[in-house]
């Protein structure tokens, strides 16, 4: 087996940050009660390269091309070949999480990262942006990758056991109430956006928008011309990490619909919980609470499924029916029952004693007569974050309070912003939430390589005491990026984070992208890249 170790900063460009007072475990800044200053602007519009707050060193892991499985061949991407884009790291990740592997002999710290693979956009990845399904199926999917702490630094393992893809020829078992109409078996694990780790140790992948896939992939050899395989997509994908020969099964009990992403907890008895927010610009918030233990493992096989009413500053949890129209027709049946719309719901985040949070994209078409109290910007793609509490920290209550912590845009020029005092910088549509080992939230966000907004990047927000919502910017991406999340392992203080599609803005092409980030060499494409900031 081969180690890949993490790669030295390329070319950083500090930004001008307020000093820090000391340290915190993890390397940021430990913030103090902020006096009542002016939000400074954001000063980072698009650039070729990446910008790192001065507490932190910027790692890179690994990056589309690399080697993940042990017969991968070199980095070739004109053109790339579907034996590439299978045993390679993909074009495009969205971090789920980490998982500890038990202590070896050696006494190396490893952990499993899990990714999810949602994209692969043919003008991106193809010269001349002629499609090729057979690669753009093995691009997407979800990724299992090795990792082990040698030498005071990461690397990642070539070939490591547990490494593995995911795809569109990945075989599935098909599990819960709605498996015996739609079928026991299917091919493939499609346009998953997010997922996450479980208490229980699996990972949840949660399949987004499967049409267009299907249609993309229908000249392959998995069937996806017949229209029966339709209702086979749409669903969470359940996969143990630690196995590389488990089937990954999906879960009918969840719903099906495209899915945002997932949160996973349990309840004070051991039984699985999972949030989940819809993939669209008005897109509900469902939680599932299982009917038997975690331990179980068809746990999420049987339970309630609910979706979100927004009541004043509440949130109501309705349940849905459970029999297979109720879960193959989750949307419908979330409409009837009274479902509340939020603006483009992503990122969900577990903190302690019941609390949870939203990360809320901003939905330019939201009417007058549609706003409420935790959506109430008409017309505005800003987007909150959005902090709700179950009662007596009970995740399972019927009636959440609930408040907007972040009302995200440029303050100078978006009516309605909303940020802790003694705020660093502002950002627009907020995608991923991660909750680090010290309750801070750290908030990616995702313009879609709009260059007229300002640069995504990481946003690192306090959750408590007297800098309650404090922003502190931590990351600013390289133009057209966007941030696919967080991860975070106390034991060596490394925040890994995931730099999605540089230079990806709308008019970019494989030929012409609007940075070559991170080695910005003219013969090498840009490429999505693990990072690790190390403080």
């Amino acid at each position: 087996m081969q180690r890949r170790v993490l790669l030295g900063g390329l070319s950083l460009t500090a930004l001008s940050f307020a000093s820090a007072r000391g340290q915190s475990a993890l390397g940021v800044p430990n913030l103090p009660a902020a006096p009542a200053v002016a939000i400074l602007p954001n000063p980072q519009a698009a650039k070729l390269d990446d910008t790192v707050n001065p507490a932190f060193t910027r790692l890179t892991l690994m990056r589309w091309g690399d080697a993940l499985l042990a017969d991968a061949p070199d980095f070739y991407p004109n053109p790339l070949t579907a034996a590439q884009a299978g045993t390679q790291f993909p074009y495009d990740a969205s971090l789920i999480g980490l998982l500890a592997l038990p202590p070896a002999e050696d006494n190396l710290h490893r952990l499993i990262m899990v990714l999810a693979n949602p994209d692969a956009p043919a003008r991106m990845v193809f010269p001349g942006g002629v499609d090729n399904p057979d690669a753009a199926g093995k691009l997407q999917g979800g990724t299992i990758l090795n990792l082990q702490y040698l030498g005071g630094r990461w690397v990642t393992v070539d070939g490591g056991y547990q490494n593995r893809r995911l795809t569109d020829g990945t075989l599935c078992q098909i599990s819960g109430p709605a498996a015996a109409a739609i079928g026991a078996t299917v091919q493939g694990v499609l346009a998953p956006q997010g997922g996450c780790i479980t208490p229980w140790g699996t990972a949840l992948f949660g399949e987004g928008h499967a049409a267009p896939w299907l249609t993309r992939l229908a000249t392959t050899d998995y069937g996806y011309n017949d229209p029966a395989q339709a209702p086979k997509f749409g669903w969470v994908t359940e996969v143990n990490p630690l196995d590389p020969t488990s089937i990954p099964i999906k879960r009918t009990a969840l719903g099906r619909f495209a899915k945002s992403a997932i949160a996973a907890a349990t309840t004070a008895d051991g039984r699985p919980l999972v949030f989940m927010s819809q993939d669209d610009p008005a897109g509900y918030l469902f939680r599932f609470i299982a009917a038997t233990s975690a331990t179980d493992g068809t746990a999420l096989d049987t339970g309630t499924l609910a979706v979100a009413q927004v009541n004043g500053g509440h949130v109501s949890w309705l349940d849905l029916p459970g029999d297979t129209a109720g879960l193959v027709g989750a949307l419908a049946a979330a409409s009837t029952a009274g479902g509340s719309f939020f603006d483009a719901p992503g990122g969900i985040a577990i903190g302690p004693n019941g609390r949870l949070y939203l990360a809320c994209r901003g939905n330019a078409t939201r009417s007058s007569l549609t706003t409420n109290q935790l959506n109430p910007r008409t017309n505005d793609d800003n987007g909150y974050v959005l902090a709700l509490q179950a009662p007596g920290g009970d995740l399972t209550a019927k009636n959440f309070s609930a408040e907007i912590a972040i009302a995200a845009g440029n303050p100078a020029t978006s009516p309605g912003t909303q940020y802790g005092v003694g705020s660093d910088g502002w950002f627009n549509h907020p995608r991923t939430l991660n909750l680090d080992t010290l309750g801070q939230l750290w908030i990616g966000t995702d313009s879609h390589g709009d260059t007229s907004q300002s640069a995504d990047g990481l946003f690192i927000m306090q959750t408590g005491g007297p800098s309650k919502y404090l922003i502190t910017t931590a990351y600013l991406a390289p133009v057209g990026a966007a941030i696919g999340g967080a991860a975070f392992d106390a034991a060596t203080h490394t925040n890994f984070a995931m730099v999605r599609h540089p230079g990806a803005t709308p008019a970019a092409s494989f030929a012409t992208p609007a940075t070559r980030w991170p080695t910005l060499q003219p013969n090498m494409p840009p490429q999505s890249t693990i990072i690790a900031l190390m403080g």
